[in-house]
């Protein structure tokens, strides 16, 4: 195409039809593209997330008294046990089994470990005597916020030799 025939092709265009057409397209074009760029877009994005089990057990105590007993004393309690001393703050989102154990007594053994627990009331009498060794469940409890309240008692065999008798107990929370 020569120069000519260019700048013809150009006077036509701004003078002849196509002059009219574009001015007709190009502004419903724009309108067009106005139209889009004010359009909302929206996806819908999947969330997904994985709650761990949890649980916190804070112990406030780690000695248990039972002060001068006599032989043949049957379900004496320890000292503190009425007062709510020992217990034990539990906060869960799964439930939890709670479980008691001990060792023997040392030098013999001759006494007995009850033990009872409660959330948020102090146990009032013994519900299972702990084993030796063997683990002994005690209670199961709901996720939650809780004082778990636990108290002790002991038998002493009439046979008991005078002096000091130490033992230790094991509690254990966990998934039920």
């Amino acid at each position: 195409m020569s120069d000519k025939n260019l700048k013809m092709d150009i006077s036509k265009f701004i003078t002849g039809e196509c002059m009219k057409k574009a001015l007709i397209i190009f502004p419903i074009a724009g309108l067009l593209l106005v139209a889009l760029a004010v359009a909302q877009v929206s996806q819908d994005i999947s969330l997904s997330a994985i709650v761990q089990p949890y649980y916190s057990v804070v112990f406030h105590y780690d000695t248990v008294d039972f002060g001068a007993v006599l032989p043949g004393a049957t379900n004496y309690p320890a000292l503190g046990n009425n007062l709510g001393v020992y217990h034990v703050d539990v906060e869960s989102n799964i439930a939890l089994t709670i479980s008691v154990r001990r060792t023997p007594w040392s030098p013999y053994d001759y006494l007995t470990l009850k033990f009872a627990s409660d959330v948020n009331a102090i146990p009032v009498g013994p519900e299972v005597t702990v084993g030796i060794e063997t683990p002994t469940i005690v209670e199961s409890i709901a996720p939650g916020i809780y004082t778990h309240y636990h108290a002790y008692w002991i038998d002493v065999s009439r046979e008991a030799l005078p002096g000091s008798y130490s033992a230790n107990v094991t509690i254990t929370y966990q998934s039920a």
